[in-house]
């Protein structure tokens, strides 16, 4: 295993709002992976639908007294997600799957908080990172072989931050905040994609 034994069961006994915060920041990190997807398969309106569902979630967060209607954030950006039925996705279609199913996971774990949601953010995040390095090398990998790899590594010490950050923190703006710039991670994606 790339994560320790421990680390899901971890992420299963995160509160709700920790688990959505915990997809939140993954699904921000993986912002230019989608954005440049939306690019390149001419898909209209999607950068901004994904970029309103952020900062959506980054205002639900930030303030907890307020109104905000997820189920109907996660209904209007729906048109925008990927069918993951299709038997035909490339590369580039599987990074924009991963960075929707961060962000779904991050609406799902307050609408519906069945446990698994930061979970699901995390698998999708590192799955990107491991397809990158062997879609360049051209070869699979154990997940020994792949632990050793600094790409994999890095990724495993940011979603081991989060956790650490979510893990007794109070909810406040503040976190938030903090949390939001953690995701931003200078515009630099998780696979090393930037929009500049």
């Amino acid at each position: 295993m790339i994560f320790g034994e421990k680390y899901y069961q971890l992420l299963k006994k995160l509160s709700p709002w920790r688990q959505s915060l915990f997809a939140l920041v993954l699904a921000q990190r993986q912002f230019p992976n989608y954005a440049l997807w939306c690019e390149v398969n001419e898909v209209k309106g999607g950068k901004n639908a994904y970029q309103k569902t952020l900062d959506t979630l980054w205002n639900f967060h930030s303030d907890k007294f307020n109104e905000i209607d997820l189920e109907k954030t996660l209904d209007e950006f729906e048109p925008y997600l990927l069918d993951d039925e299709k038997n035909d996705l490339s590369v580039g279609d599987l990074f924009s799957l991963d960075a929707t199913i961060s962000l779904s996971a991050s609406i799902l774990a307050i609408i519906l908080h069945e446990g698994e949601e930061a979970e699901m953010a995390s698998r999708a995040s590192l799955s990107g990172v491991v397809r990158k390095i062997e879609q360049e090398l051209g070869a699979e990998f154990s997940d020994e072989e792949l632990r050793d790899m600094e790409a994999v590594d890095n990724e495993v010490n940011f979603q081991v931050e989060i956790l650490e950050l979510l893990q007794n923190a109070n909810r406040s703006s503040e976190l938030t905040s903090k949390l939001k710039q953690l995701g931003l991670n200078e515009g630099i994606s998780n696979i090393g994609l930037s929009l500049d």
